[in-house]
C-alpha cells in the first residue's frame, strides 16, 4: 500500500514565494468544492495558483497523493465531542457531523473508500469513535465493527442524499407522484400505499429513523453482561 502519509513534505525553499503543500490543498479544496473533482487538474490549480504547474509537483508528488491530502483536511472539519459526554450522545453527535460535512463537500463523500483512510485528521476522529464506544464496554473488535457499521449507513446515506438532484437535496417529494401510482396500483399496492405518506419524503426525519435503528443495535452489544 502506498500514501502521501508515508513520505515527508520537502521544503518550500527555492520555490515560488507563497507556495506550499498548504497553499496547493487550500486551492484544491476551493476547486473540488466549487466544480467537483472533474475539473481538478494539476495544470489548472497551479494557474490559479499563478505558479509553474511541475513546481506543484515539488510538494505534492502526483494528483493522488492531492487527493488523499484534501480527504484528510475535510475530516479536519469535525469537531469532536466534550469529555465526559456519554457514549451514545458522543456518537449521534459525530454521526451528524460526518452527515453535514459529506453534504458541504460531495466530492469528498464520493470518495471515501478510495484511498487508505490513514491521514492524522481522519485517525483522530476515527480514535474519538472507538473511545466513547471502548469507554462503553465494548471490546477492541465489537467497537471497530460499530464504529464501522455506524458510519457505514451515514456515508451511504449521505452519498444517495448528495446524488440525488446533485445539491444534496432530498426533502422535496419526486414529481408526478400520480403518475407513478398509476403504473403499479395494480401490481403493487404497498409501494403505493407509500407515495401517499407525506412523511416518507422528509429526508430529516429517514436519516433520523435509520441511525436510530443502527445505535439500538450498537445499545444492545453494550447491555450485553461481560464476564
Amino acid at each position: 500500500m502506498d500514501s502521501v502519509w508515508f513520505g515527508k513534505p520537502r521544503p518550500s525553499s527555492g520555490q515560488p514565494l507563497g507556495l506550499s503543500r498548504e497553499a496547493i490543498v487550500r486551492k484544491a479544496l476551493e476547486v473540488l468544492d466549487e466544480h467537483g473533482l472533474q475539473k481538478l487538474s494539476m495544470r489548472k490549480l497551479a494557474a490559479e495558483l499563478g505558479a509553474a504547474p511541475m513546481s506543484l509537483y515539488w510538494h505534492v508528488p502526483t494528483k493522488d497523493a492531492l487527493l488523499e491530502l484534501c480527504l484528510d483536511e475535510v475530516w479536519g472539519e469535525f469537531g469532536r465531542p466534550e469529555s465526559g459526554t456519554d457514549w451514545e450522545t458522543a456518537l449521534r453527535g459525530m454521526m451528524h457531523s460526518l452527515r453535514h460535512l459529506a453534504l458541504r463537500h460531495p466530492w469528498w463523500v464520493r470518495n471515501i473508500g478510495e484511498f487508505a483512510t490513514i491521514g492524522p485528521n481522519a485517525v483522530a476522529m476515527a480514535d474519538a469513535m472507538l473511545e466513547c464506544l471502548r469507554a462503553a464496554g465494548l471490546s477492541v473488535v465489537e467497537a471497530s465493527r460499530s464504529v464501522s457499521t455506524v458510519s457505514s449507513f451515514v456515508i451511504g446515506f449521505a452519498i444517495a442524499e448528495v446524488n440525488f438532484n446533485g445539491s444534496g437535496r432530498m426533502d422535496v417529494a419526486p414529481p408526478d407522484m400520480s403518475r407513478i401510482a398509476d403504473l403499479y396500483r395494480d401490481r403493487h399496492p404497498h409501494y403505493v400505499e407509500m407515495l401517499d405518506e407525506p412523511a416518507l419524503w422528509s429526508v430529516d426525519g429517514q436519516f433520523e429513523f435509520g441511525l436510530d435503528c443502527v445505535i439500538d443495535g450498537v445499545r444492545a452489544r453494550v447491555a450485553v453482561p461481560r464476564s
